[in-house]
């Protein structure tokens, strides 16, 4: 067996004050925002036993994000919560009290208005926006 190669991340930390977006509380936003889209499912994850003993790994997990709101990319939880916080921001929310279907709703549009949004892509981002 080959050892396993890997190297040590010795950037300094950083006063990057858009990394908050990464904190546990964030990242429990847009779970639960990503929980009231029609459709949503946990990611499944595929057990690869075999790789795992030969790494000598209890186990080793893939997601498998193929079933993805049928866009078969992960890519449309990132656009999808981008919009809603940037709505949630124009209309004094919190994006905590933004699901989808108040987002969706004509109630809201009629209080936001309309906006275009961008994507740099036609693909799995740009679909997923759409």
């Amino acid at each position: 067996m080959r050892p396993i190669k890997w190297v040590k991340n010795t950037m300094p930390k950083t006063e990057d004050a858009d990394l908050r977006i990464m904190a546990l509380d964030e990242v429990e936003k847009a779970r639960a925002f990503h929980m009231t889209i029609p459709g949503y499912q946990p990611t499944p994850l595929a057990h690869l036993s075999r790789m795992a003993s030969h790494l000598g790994l209890k186990d080793v997990c893939v997601k498998d994000e193929s079933y993805r709101f049928g866009l078969n990319a992960f890519k449309v939880l990132g656009g999808s919560f981008a919009m809603a916080k940037y709505i949630a921001k124009q209309t004094g929310r919190d994006i905590a009290t933004l699901d989808f279907a108040t987002l969706t709703s004509d109630q809201l549009r009629e209080e936001f208005g309309q906006a275009t949004f961008f994507t740099a892509t036609d693909g799995n981002h740009g679909r997923g926006v759409a």
